[in-house]
């Protein structure tokens, strides 16, 4: 496997960013990110053709003697990983545009970030701090998020159909299912 495709399962890619956080900057930003609302009303849910994605503070290291090594870390850093639709320049377009201002609130406590204004810096920026996965399973790596969606959409239907048809006689089964899910 070329080292390129380790951020590829299927149609889905994977995008992981380690970004230094500005020097007293980290309990801002925990707060900022602990303050974003879950699920559908996510800043990541506005973003187009995301099937995953996490933003997590991580700590500097502390070192506590040996036989601990010490590490390279100067400051703490602002983890960014998602699975999304391919291709990447598009998906990180719509991250730019589809994170709005909430991207500037988080990604502003970064250490050199520019900005959404400027397409061009931010991307630079973002894969600037890119790091490329070892390993990456997609979930559904062959299907897009709208395709997920709508399988999601069709088994609820089918579940519903079922407990709807449940004692009806074959015959009316049949005109049933084929009213309620036409080819």
């Amino acid at each position: 496997m070329r080292r390129s495709d380790h951020d590829r399962s299927g149609q889905a890619l994977a995008l992981t960013m380690l970004a230094p956080i500005q020097g007293g900057h980290e309990s801002a930003l925990a707060d900022a990110l602990n303050d974003l609302p879950l699920r559908e009303g996510s800043p990541l849910a506005r973003v187009p053709g995301t099937h995953f994605a996490r933003l997590v503070v991580i700590d500097a290291p502390v070192y506590q003697g040996a036989p601990q090594k010490r590490d390279s870390w100067k400051a703490s850093r602002l983890l960014f990983t998602s699975n999304f639709d391919a291709p990447l320049e598009r998906y990180l377009d719509r991250l730019r545009t589809g994170l709005d201002t909430d991207g500037d609130t988080i990604f502003g406590h970064c250490v050199g970030y520019p900005g959404r204004a400027d397409a061009q810096a931010w991307t630079t920026w973002l894969l600037a701090h890119r790091v490329k996965s070892s390993l990456f399973f997609g979930a559904y790596g062959d299907q897009t998020v709208q395709r997920v969606h709508d399988n999601v959409a069709t088994r609820a239907r089918l579940i519903g159909f079922a407990l709807e048809a449940q004692g009806l006689a074959p015959a009316d089964l049949q005109v049933r299912f084929r009213e309620a899910f036409p080819r």
